[in-house]
């Protein structure tokens, strides 16, 4: 996003000149109107914003869906850690252990109500916010990496920056986190929203995914994953 606005900045900066010269130095009509024309475009390109919704409206949006999914695990009154799993049809899900921890769900098949039934384990699930977020193309065809820094930073700017380490589990640093989710049940299940969103994105790229820890630190937050490949 950023070398767009450095392109239309050089374009108007060799333009004007161009134009001026041109009309000037060389009394050319023909290459006058062409450095014009190329200080317009310029110009427009500086005056196009570049995201159609600011990060914050998608914040707010994502925060939002959070109140509902808190209302249903307290419905359920369940609070065990869920999975995040990619089914057939693209999307991620999340399945939540009912009754004891039974690991992941086997079938990758859509699932068709709240209640999924998979090898005599059953699961509550649920859709989680960032699920038609992380789906777009342009995220899947990035590496887990660049796919949580482009989500956390630019997207939502959720955060500053990040670090992100593989060594069995995935662990993510962020720093400067701007988002406050009090919902207890969602955090206990889903994680909190960077978590989710990150767990989302691992999902999708990488196979079935948890949360297993979170830790507060003065201007960062780490998040824990686990990864289990199909």
């Amino acid at each position: 996003m950023e070398k767009f606005y450095l392109f239309a900045a050089g374009l108007l900066g060799f333009s004007v000149p161009f134009a001026a010269a041109s009309f000037l130095i060389l009394g050319s009509v023909p290459l006058t109107a062409l450095g014009i024309g190329l200080a317009i475009l310029a110009a427009s390109m500086l005056l196009t914003p570049i995201r159609v919704v600011p990060p914050q409206a998608i914040r707010a949006m994502l925060e939002g869906s959070i109140s509902s999914l808190e209302a249903i695990l307290e419905e359920f009154k369940v609070s065990e850690k869920g999975y995040y799993v990619r089914a057939v049809d693209g999307r991620v899900y999340v399945y939540v252990p009912l009754g004891g921890d039974h690991g992941p769900p086997r079938s990758e098949q859509a699932p068709q109500g709240l209640i999924h039934r998979d090898d005599g384990s059953r699961y509550l699930v649920l859709v989680p916010p960032a699920s038609e977020l992380v789906r777009s193309p342009e995220i899947s065809s990035m590496s887990f990496e660049s796919a949580v820094g482009y989500v956390m930073i630019d997207l939502t700017e959720l955060a500053d920056s990040i670090e992100v380490v593989t060594d069995g589990f995935i662990t993510i640093r962020l720093r400067s986190v701007k988002s406050h989710v009090s919902a207890w049940r969602f955090k206990q299940v889903f994680g909190s929203l960077e978590a989710s969103i990150a767990a989302c994105i691992a999902a999708n790229l990488l196979g079935p995914t948890r949360v297993v820890d979170e830790l507060e630190e003065p201007g960062s937050k780490v998040i824990v994953l686990e990864v289990r490949p199909t």
